[in-house]
């Protein structure tokens, strides 16, 4: 049985949730007093318009884009879509809807995939509002060098979140992109992840994906690509890894212009640092003060820049390495794929070489970008409109069923989870009486040993620590018996225990949403290796709402 020969019927459901931290919930609400930190209200009717209008006073080297970008994603076996997209931006009119994440192993967190889907859903959108060609692009961050932030994946085991790492000693601080992997230890420790999902009709051809995609590739970013461009084919999805050599001889002159105001990019982000702070929100970017904001490669690993103003020379913080920014500006000349953006001027970067008509953002990023404004103005830039990124929830008809059973509301346990319901209904159903009447023993073992304790400190009053150490003892036991009885409740009722558990470690693992810790594939080796793409045929909108996904 292939993909095609079975559907599943998927039915949205639309909640008004906060988010993961305070400024995104504040900026979804369009709170007036945070809104100067951004260009842009996405929520304006007239937004995309003024946007347009600002980028056709802009010129962008859209040829070499569109060369680079073809080699590029043919490298990935991008469909005759893709290539179409690719080709929309020889015109002088085409823009881009434009997200990011790191190369993730199976892809990562659902985030990532969540981050692709309102990317082309936005770009679907505008197109048809603004008669432009929208094209939705994706920017692989592949010169990142956290490799211990995508070596995982999160798996359910026995209702708890169990980590699973690729581990490679080697990482150290290389970019992800120049990561080499053992593809037979790669290959084993996928294949125990895709084992523990269990045999479905669509496991084998899961596993030949995975297996093909570690087997012509050569890094991580290459895997990542892989699977990206198979999952989202016929979506016309555009990759680009801001490590690939080529792209880097196309931001020669953009990083020149970069190192020339890091002291305006770096002071302008500590000023909106500041002023954020005043209005109670805590600064996202953990930045030095004398960073330049450019890592420079160097014997295989990623240093950052810095900066020393007394001197006027860059230097490196574990090196006695310096340069002027005369040397800095014809190293880059020369040797462009020697340097990288961080996370203050990778945003930079990406608005100087796309037409962005808007950037695809989760809760932290919208909370760092409002600390970039005076950034991008630094560099005569203005930042595109910050979109939230449309967060999911998968609800599987199984766990659908047990909330009903446990009259539960699916807005509730998204938003707060069940474990205090839980302890909730088993100190109704058992514990309450229990627990009253071990609570007045207490209390009564409590008034003797005070008759007591006065006792003996009217005939041994060096012994007061005495009577205090076997009171604390009495009460250890107390609390002993107490966990005794609870243990005993808990598995008295162990099966409506499990379904409250179930449900959370479902919905909201650890108080976490559901798309930060599981992965994408649980979902394709269940429900088919088209899944996503049917996901990316709902009618998902842009309004700031929660879509839960019943499956």
């Amino acid at each position: 049985m292939n993909d095609s020969e079975r559907t599943y019927f998927m039915n949205v459901v639309e909640l008004m949730l906060p988010t993961i931290n305070k400024f995104s919930s504040a900026y979804l609400s369009q709170k007036e007093s945070i809104l100067p930190f951004f260009t842009y209200n996405p929520f304006s009717v007239d937004t995309y318009t003024k946007r347009t209008d600002y980028l056709k006073n802009r010129s962008f080297r859209r040829r070499e884009l569109v060369a680079h970008l073809l080699e590029f994603n043919q490298r990935y076996h991008a469909d005759a879509q893709t290539l179409h997209s690719i080709e929309k931006l020889n015109d002088s009119q085409s823009v881009v809807v434009i997200s990011g994440q790191q190369a993730g192993l199976l892809t990562g967190p659902i985030y990532t995939i969540s981050k692709i889907i309102s990317t082309i859903k936005l770009a679907q959108e505008q197109e048809q509002k603004l008669g432009l060609p929208v094209v939705p692009v994706f920017w692989i961050a592949g010169e990142d060098h956290d490799f211990q932030e995508i070596n995982h994946v999160n798996l359910p085991k026995n209702n708890h979140i169990e980590k699973h790492a690729f581990h490679m000693k080697e990482a150290g601080k290389k970019m992800v992109s120049e990561l080499q992997y053992d593809k037979e230890k790669l290959q084993a420790w996928v294949l125990e992840i895709v084992n523990s999902l269990g045999e479905s009709p669509f496991t084998k051809n899961l596993k030949k994906d995975l297996e093909h995609a570690i087997e012509v590739s050569s890094t991580f970013v290459d895997i990542f690509a892989h699977l990206i461009s198979k999952l989202f084919k016929e979506t016309g999805l555009v990759l680009v890894n801001a490590s690939d050599p080529s792209l880097r001889k196309l931001e020669t002159p953009y990083l020149q212009q970069i190192l020339m105001k890091h002291s305006e990019i770096r002071n302008g982000m500590l000023k909106s640092q500041s002023e954020l702070e005043e209005q109670g929100f805590e600064p996202m970017l953990e930045i030095d003060s004398e960073s330049i904001n450019i890592f420079f490669h160097q014997d295989g690993q990623r240093e950052l820049l810095c900066w020393d103003e007394s001197k006027q020379i860059a230097y490196f913080k574990d090196s006695n390495l310096q340069f002027s920014v005369e040397q800095l500006t014809k190293l880059i000349e020369e040797q462009p794929e020697n340097f990288s953006n961080n996370v203050v001027t990778r945003p930079l970067m990406q608005e100087f070489l796309f037409p962005t008509l808007a950037f695809i953002g989760g809760p932290g990023e919208i909370s760092y970008w409002a600390e970039l404004g005076r950034c991008f103005r630094s560099v005569e830039l203005e930042m595109p409109p910050v979109v939230p990124r449309i967060s999911l929830t998968f609800l599987e008809r199984h766990i659908d069923r047990t909330i009903l059973e446990l009259d539960e509301n699916i807005a509730d346990v998204v938003e707060n989870g069940l474990e205090e319901k839980r302890k909730a209904w088993l100190y109704k159903e058992e514990l309450e009486t229990i627990e009253a009447t071990l609570a007045t023993y207490r209390e009564q073992y409590a008034t003797v040993h005070e008759q007591f304790r006065q006792l003996g400190n009217a005939t041994l009053p060096h012994h007061e620590k005495t009577f205090e150490k076997n009171w604390n003892l009495i009460d250890l036991q107390f609390s002993y018996i107490h966990r005794l009885i609870e243990r005993s409740a808990y598995e008295k009722h162990e099966n409506i225990m499990n379904k409250y558990e179930r449900v959370e470690l479902a919905v909201l693992p650890k108080g976490m949403p559901q798309e930060r810790v599981w992965n994408i594939y649980y979902f394709l080796n269940k429900y088919g290796l088209d899944f996503v793409q049917r996901l990316c045929e709902l009618p998902l909108e842009h309004n700031g709402k929660h879509k839960i996904i019943k499956l």
